[in-house]
């Protein structure tokens, strides 16, 4: 049987075995689930020779299969790009098209056993990658821009990671912060005046207003919301906008709008020995600061990255956190990728992400949305990857994270890094993509190797998206594989 031909069927034998075998082995993994039969294109097949296939050959098929009513090849370039000279793969595949009503199954498994012939099989449907339902999804270019949907496969975020937002505070009676969005300390009793978890501070049951010096850090600005909720408002929830990430926003009020170098110093540490796995900081200023140069080393040395905003002055000096070397910088690019004008630049930009006419949440009520321009809006598309990040592995260090964000960004201006993008803006699917996992198997990020993964290597069958061995395949070889990793990761 070839799986080419017949995917969901070989899938549902697949199936049948593999369980059959867990029984015997003792091992319980509930009720089977339902084979997947993918979609093709009525009356379409692609079918991929050994050569290009000259016109007798086809003339000869034609004569074979009188239901072929046409013939198309897909274009391509000239050449193939590692040899200038070479034959393009693409030339030597066709689609057919078939009269109306054929049996496209019984035609390819004919097809593909012809001399020549390596592959005959379907013209199969694909779909857009995961699209939330949320109501303003469609206004929202920046996760679009930077592929989240299709990151959004692998993962959608942990509610286990949790990301400081070291802002104006922010909105908690807003709809799009719900169901555990915002932080909850469990060390703490509200309201009893004591620091039961002997942290520093006390009754800091939802974050810490570093600016005043208490535990209510809510925001009367707006700026600390619409970043929180770029960041991490709550997906296919039928209201609103998206986040990047389903995280757990720990709020920290650092300015209102003014701020300190005292506050947002404060509020890294504060971060950084609570728990976090990252801080965004939509702010900043010039001149420099012991203080604060030494809570981001600090941060960083600990395992907690400090993503931060450019700064809005179309300036080259240096802004703050920003600029300092154990921070990652973030400037600004507009629906279209071109550099947001007022975007600071400069040879100690990371990478850019959206920033210009971004749509999130706002702190006058719990309905509110509209959109803000600047860095600030750019620095939480890129913490809200790196929350999708750690969502995977939360043992990624501060440089893999770096390193990873610009060697899958998506090159802008000049070729390499520049002063305006660095390495390029974003690309949330290509750098989820590289992930190293240290759980194989574990394709959806849960920490666990479980129904919703063998769904996805059988629905990934006969390409390589769930290829476990790296033999650029998916076949029974990883089947086994992820059998063998069952259950909950190390």
């Amino acid at each position: 049987m070839n799986m080419s031909c017949n995917r969901g069927h070989a899938a549902a034998l697949i199936i049948a075995a593999m369980f059959t075998t867990a029984a015997t082995a003792g091992i319980d993994f509930g009720p089977p689930p339902e084979a997947i039969e993918p979609e093709f294109v009525p009356d379409e097949l692609i079918i991929g020779f050994e050569d290009v296939p000259a016109a007798p050959r086809t003339a000869a098929i034609d004569a074979r299969f009188p239901e072929i009513v046409g013939w198309r090849g897909i274009n391509h370039a000239p050449h193939p790009k590692s040899d200038p000279n070479g034959i393009h793969p693409l030339a030597k595949v066709r689609v057919i098209t078939l009269a109306e009503g054929s049996d496209v199954l019984a035609h390819c498994e004919v097809l593909e056993n012809l001399p020549g012939v390596r592959y005959a099989h379907p013209n199969y449907v694909t779909y857009p990658a995961f699209n939330p339902n949320d109501t303003l999804w469609n206004q929202q270019y920046g996760p679009q821009i930077v592929e989240a949907p299709t990151a959004w496969d692998t993962t959608v975020g942990s509610g286990a990671i949790r990301i400081a937002v070291a802002d104006t505070g922010i909105n908690f009676g807003h709809e799009d912060f719900q169901d555990g969005m915002i932080w909850t300390n469990p060390g703490e009793i509200p309201g009893n005046g004591v620091d039961d978890d002997g942290n520093g501070y006390v009754d800091d049951v939802n974050g810490w207003d570093c600016l005043n010096d208490d535990n209510n850090p809510t925001d009367t600005n707006g700026h600390g919301s619409h970043v929180s909720g770029i960041l991490a408002a709550r997906m296919n929830n039928a209201k609103g906008i998206a986040g990047m990430a389903q995280v757990t926003v720990v709020p920290l009020q650092v300015f209102t709008p003014g701020g300190t170098w005292e506050a947002i110093t404060e509020a890294v540490y504060y971060a950084t020995d609570n728990g976090c796995s990252a801080l965004n900081y939509s702010g900043g200023g010039y001149g420099g600061d012991g203080a604060l140069a030494d809570a981001v080393q600090y941060a960083w040395d600990h395992g907690m990255p400090v993503i931060a905003a450019a700064g809005n002055y179309n300036s080259s000096t240096p802004f703050y956190p920003a600029a300092y070397t154990p921070v990652i910088a973030i400037s600004g690019t507009d629906r279209y990728d071109n550099r947001y004008s007022s975007s600071n630049y400069g040879n100690w930009i990371d990478v850019a992400a959206p920033g210009v006419d971004v749509l999130s949440c706002g702190s006058d009520y719990s309905t509110q949305y509209y959109e803000l321009t600047g860095t600030s809006m750019s620095s939480p598309h890129v913490c809200g990857l790196v929350g999708l990040m750690y969502s995977i592995n939360p043992d990624l260090t501060p440089q893999q994270v770096r390193d990873l964000l610009r060697e899958n960004a998506e090159d802008l201006g000049n070729p390499g890094f520049d002063i305006y993008f660095g390495y390029g803006r974003i690309d949330a699917a290509a750098t989820i993509a590289a992930i190293p996992n240290d759980c194989p198997g574990d394709f959806d990020g849960d920490g666990y190797v479980n129904t919703a993964d063998l769904l996805y290597l059988l629905a990934s069958w006969g390409t390589g998206d769930g290829d476990m061995d790296n033999d650029g395949d998916t076949d029974t070889a990883d089947l086994l594989a992820l059998l063998a990793a069952w259950g909950e990761c190390p």
